[in-house]
């Protein structure tokens, strides 16, 4: 694996970050690709476990990930309170949506 493709993969994770902190969905969808194209470049190397220097950077790419996670259910949270302070305002049942579990609720 290339540590090249790692810091390219570190440099994409930053700016989807960025993009979902910033909420600019425009900003998020170039980032998203961005790091689509990265992922697909460090799966393309491949051969981590034959460079074990390469392991930090591997940790810290998981930690990114995990905070871009973190970040993704809270912004889904957000909006799931949203929808419900609109169906209380109007009176109206809250209109069915896709939850965590993938299921339609």
């Amino acid at each position: 694996m290339s540590e090249a493709a790692l810091d390219t993969l570190a440099a994409a994770q930053a700016a989807h970050i960025a993009a979902l902190d910033a909420g600019d969905i425009d900003a998020l969808e170039s980032a998203t690709a961005v790091l689509r194209a990265a992922i697909d470049e460090v799966r393309a190397v491949g051969g981590w476990r034959a460079r074990p220097d390469l392991r930090p950077l591997l940790i810290d790419a998981r930690k990114r990930a995990d905070a871009a996670r973190a970040r993704v259910n809270w912004l889904t949270d957000v909006t799931a309170r949203r929808l419900d302070r609109l169906a209380n305002a109007t009176g109206l049942p809250r209109a069915q949506a896709y939850g965590r579990n993938g299921r339609l609720g």
